[in-house]
């Protein structure tokens, strides 16, 4: 069992050399016999992330006894599962638990699937309970298409000893006292919304323009309230800055030129088949909720053209 500090660097100001020795373990404030990581200061790379977050799991593996609990969060779309099914298929000894499943849709109040009072706090602390205890969980299944909870699923002790939970909520006050390991994964504003849309029309069914209002209304609100403040206490915060636009199976180019160009002297280097078109565009901009309109870089812009919606990066 470790002593005060377990750790490849010589002290948790000094993080230099191997990625390895940047993970260093304390005793918890709250626990006597526990021990967590001294919080990295600095912004990781997704890659930088993934190998940290191995490296912590194995220490506190070795140095705390029972379930070793990680609390993986983020805001909608920011890449928190793909971060914790690269961690899987790394430790496929590990259990991982979505929040998602605890959602409860008889706590909906005005659509809004992201207020935090719609999580079933009570099961998932009974599941973590169960775990903790040594005890199969019942996790339940939920549906996103029919806003419903369809059936539950057995998950056994990992052999590993580590349990994950997945969320945007799981670094909240209910769940944190809990947690051995807190890690956020961002990815900016813009792929964080931008990811939600296409994920919610393939998962939910929802319309785009169902999507925009939802989130302009209540995504981004509830982020910049709740989960924001809950990131803050991370012990590793990832920044995954994978290029959205690679999702888009039908890209809009747009080539601007500091040159003042004719239609004619366009015409002549287009070839014969391209026909020319006129379409109405009108764009509206979403300035994000507290933020000061003179200050803000990361304002959001929906284009309508001919009817279409498109959601689309503006940086002022």
């Amino acid at each position: 069992m470790a002593q005060d500090a377990v750790s490849g660097a010589e002290s948790p100001h000094r993080r230099q050399g191997l990625l390895r020795d940047q993970v260093q373990l304390v005793k918890r404030k709250d626990s006597s016999d526990r021990y967590e990581i001294v919080p990295i200061q600095d912004s990781l790379s997704f890659e930088k992330g993934f190998f940290i977050v191995i490296r912590a799991c194995q220490l506190l593996a070795q140095n705390n006894d029972g379930i070793v609990l990680v609390g993986v969060a983020g805001p909608s779309g920011a890449g928190k599962t793909v971060f914790t099914d690269k961690v899987f298929s790394f430790m496929p000894s590990i259990a991982v638990i979505s929040m998602d499943n605890y959602n409860d849709a008889s706590r909906i109040i005005d659509g809004n699937f992201d207020d935090p009072r719609l999580t079933d706090y009570d099961t998932l602390l009974k599941n973590i309970q169960d775990l903790k205890s040594g005890k199969p969980a019942q996790v339940p299944i939920y549906d996103f298409k029919s806003s419903s909870r369809i059936g539950y699923r057995t998950i056994e002790v990992p052999s590993s000893r580590i349990v994950i939970i997945e969320g945007i909520y799981a670094l909240s006050e209910k769940l944190r006292p809990l947690l051995d390991l807190r890690v956020s994964v961002t990815g900016g504003v813009h792929f964080d919304l931008v990811k939600r849309v296409l994920r919610d029309i393939q998962r939910a069914g929802q319309e785009p323009e169902e999507i925009i209002h939802q989130i302009s209304e209540t995504v981004y609100p509830m982020y910049k309230a709740f989960i924001e403040p809950d990131l803050q206490t991370a012990h590793i915060k990832i920044i995954n800055k994978f290029n959205p636009f690679t999702g888009f199976q039908n890209p809009t180019y747009i080539l601007k030129s500091a040159k003042v160009v004719t239609v004619d002297q366009i015409k002549a280097v287009i070839a014969a088949e391209y026909t020319e078109t006129k379409e109405e565009t009108y764009d509206i901009y979403l300035l994000p909720p507290g933020d000061d309109p003179e200050a803000c870089q990361s304002y959001l812009r929906m284009r309508n053209r001919d009817g279409k919606y498109n959601l689309m990066f503006e940086v002022r």
